[in-house]
C-alpha cells in the first residue's frame, strides 16, 4: 500500500511538474510573440510616421521652392512696372512744367505786345487831335498831370512837378530834359492863359515830349 501510494505521489509530483514546465514555456513564448508583434507594430507605426514626415517635408519644400521662384519673378515684375510708373510721372511733370513755362512765357509776350491803356492819356490823345484850340492846351494841362502823378508814384521829393523835377537823378530819368521842356510851356499856359499862343503842331510836339517820358517808366 506503501509503495502505491509512494507512486502516486510521485506521479502526481511529476505531473504537477511538467505543467509547471509547461505554463512556463507556454508563458515564455507568449511574451515573446507579443513582444514580437508589438515591436512590429510599433515599427510600422513608426516607418509611417516618418513616411508622413518626409511627405509633408516634400510637400512643403516644394510649395516653399514654387512660392520662393513665383515672388522673385513677381517682385521683378512690380520693379518693372514701378520704374514705368516713375518715368511716365517725370515725363507728365515735364510736359506739365513746360506748358506751364510756355504759357507764362506766351502770357508775358502779350502782356509786352499789349500797350498799356491809360485812360488819361487816352484823353489827352483826343484833345490834342481836336479842331479846338482850347482842347490843344488842354491836352498838355492833362498830360503835365499825369507827369504829376508819375513822379509822385518816384517818391521825388518837393511839392510841385518842377521841385520834384530838380531832385531827379539825371542818370535814372532819361528824358529828364524833355520833362523840363514840356512841364515849363505848361505852366506859360496856365499863366498867361487864352493869351498864349499855340498852334496844334507845337501842341502835338510839346505831348510828344511828354509822351517820350512816360513811354521810359512804362507808364503808356
Amino acid at each position: 500500500m506503501a509503495d502505491k501510494k509512494d507512486k502516486k505521489d510521485k506521479k502526481d509530483s511529476s505531473s504537477s511538474s511538467s505543467f509547471s514546465a509547461f505554463e512556463l514555456v507556454f508563458f515564455i513564448v507568449f511574451f515573446l510573440g507579443l513582444a514580437t508583434a508589438i515591436i512590429n507594430w510599433i515599427r510600422k507605426i513608426n516607418f509611417d510616421w516618418q513616411s508622413h514626415l518626409n511627405s509633408f517635408l516634400f510637400s512643403f519644400i516644394n510649395f516653399y521652392a514654387r512660392y520662393v521662384v513665383f515672388s522673385f519673378f513677381l517682385c521683378i515684375v512690380l520693379i518693372i512696372i514701378l520704374i514705368i510708373y516713375i518715368l511716365r510721372e517725370n515725363n507728365i511733370k515735364q510736359k506739365m512744367i513746360h506748358k506751364v513755362i510756355q504759357s507764362k512765357e506766351e502770357t508775358n509776350k502779350d502782356q509786352t505786345n499789349i500797350k498799356f491803356e491809360n485812360q488819361k492819356w487816352k484823353l489827352v490823345e483826343e484833345h490834342i487831335n481836336s479842331d479846338d484850340a482850347n482842347k490843344w492846351k488842354l491836352a498838355i494841362l492833362e498830360a503835365d498831370i499825369i507827369l504829376s502823378d508819375l513822379l509822385e508814384s518816384l517818391k521825388l521829393p518837393g511839392e510841385g512837378v518842377g521841385e520834384k523835377l530838380k531832385a531827379v537823378e539825371t542818370s535814372d530819368f532819361e528824358h529828364i530834359e524833355e520833362a523840363w521842356e514840356a512841364h515849363k510851356i505848361r505852366n506859360a499856359i496856365a499863366h498867361q492863359g487864352s493869351d498864349f499862343l499855340l498852334t496844334q503842331r507845337e501842341a502835338k510836339r510839346v505831348v510828344n515830349l511828354y509822351k517820350s517820358v512816360f513811354e521810359e517808366f512804362k507808364v503808356i
